[in-house]
C-alpha cells in the first residue's frame, strides 16, 4: 500500500520511511561484523549489495519505516515493518530489529506503539500478528507485554496476535 506518508513521530523517536537513499546505513543493521558497528565502505559493489537487499526488504513489506532517535535524527538505529496483510481477516504482520546497544530501553516499545494506530488507521485492520522462533524468549516477553498472545506453533516459530 505505502501511503505517501514519510515520519511517525513522538517525543523520543522517529519512524522514517526506509527508501533506497538509507540502503548503506539500513544493509549494516543487518550485516555487521561481530556486533560491532560495520565501516561504511561505499564501493561500486556494496553499494549495490546494499541497495538490492534494501529494495528487496521494501518490495516484500506493505510499509517499513527505520527507527531514529529524535536526539540524533540521521542514524538508524532499526527498522519495524507492516507486512502480509490479509485483508479478508482484516489483519497485518508486525516485525522490527534494534541495534543491541538500543535494546532494553523501551524503543522498540514505542516504536510499535507509534506503528500500531498508523497500521489501524491505513490499513483498517482489527488485529495485529507477529511472528517469532520459540528461542528467542526476549520477543516472546516482549510481545506478551505489549498484550500479544500465543495463538499457535509450527515448528519452532511462534505466531502471536493482538485484537486492537
Amino acid at each position: 500500500m505505502a501511503i505517501e506518508f514519510t515520519d511517525i513521530s513522538n517525543q523520543k523517536l522517529l519512524l522514517k520511511r526506509l527508501t533506497e537513499k538509507d540502503a548503506i546505513a539500513f544493509h549494516s543493521l543487518y550485516f555487521q561484523k561481530d556486533g560491532q558497528e560495520s565501516e561504511k565502505v561505499e564501493s561500486k559493489e556494496n553499494s549495490r549489495t546494499a541497495f538490492e537487499f534494501t529494495e528487496n526488504i521494501i518490495s516484500q513489506c506493505n510499509d517499513i519505516f527505520t527507527i531514529r532517535t529524535t536526539v540524533n535524527p540521521e542514524k538508524i538505529i532499526g527498522d519495524c515493518a507492516l507486512h502480509h496483510w490479509d485483508k479478508l481477516r482484516n489483519e497485518i504482520e508486525i516485525g522490527g530489529s534494534l541495534l543491541p546497544d538500543y535494546w532494553g530501553k523501551g524503543l522498540m516499545a514505542t516504536a510499535f506503539l507509534l506503528l500500531i494506530p498508523y497500521a489501524q488507521r491505513e490499513y483498517a485492520i482489527n488485529k495485529i500478528v507477529a511472528n517469532t522462533t520459540a528461542e528467542n524468549i526476549n520477543a516472546l516477553k516482549f510481545a506478551e507485554k505489549l498484550g500479544f498472545r500465543i495463538v499457535g506453533t509450527m515448528e519452532n516459530n511462534v505466531l502471536l496476535e493482538k485484537d486492537l
